[in-house]
């Protein structure tokens, strides 16, 4: 169940592509890697995935940035704190 094929990006840029056409607004895309919560069972895409979605979506123009996932390993990114506090709570 993972979106991360570069056919998945494909589609994308031309959803994106078509809600824009004709704006001359420019079209950019952060990627976020998923932080992996072990409740949600989600896993992040390798780098290689992520760098060819990444290539897909500029190669139809269209603008894209990875961003940098910070505190992971100590479970303290996005998602993972929120989890951990939930869990102190019950």
């Amino acid at each position: 169940g993972k979106n991360d094929s570069e056919a998945d990006a494909r589609e994308l840029a031309e959803l994106l592509i078509g809600a824009f056409r004709g704006t001359g607004a420019p079209i950019h895309v952060n990627l976020i890697p998923v932080n992996e919560v072990a409740e949600t069972g989600f896993k992040k895409s390798n780098k290689a995935a992520v760098a060819a979605f990444a290539k897909a979506l500029e190669a139809k123009g269209i603008r894209a940035t990875v961003r940098r996932k910070l505190g992971s390993d100590i479970n303290a990114s996005c998602g993972q704190l929120r989890r951990s506090v939930e869990e102190g709570r019950s």
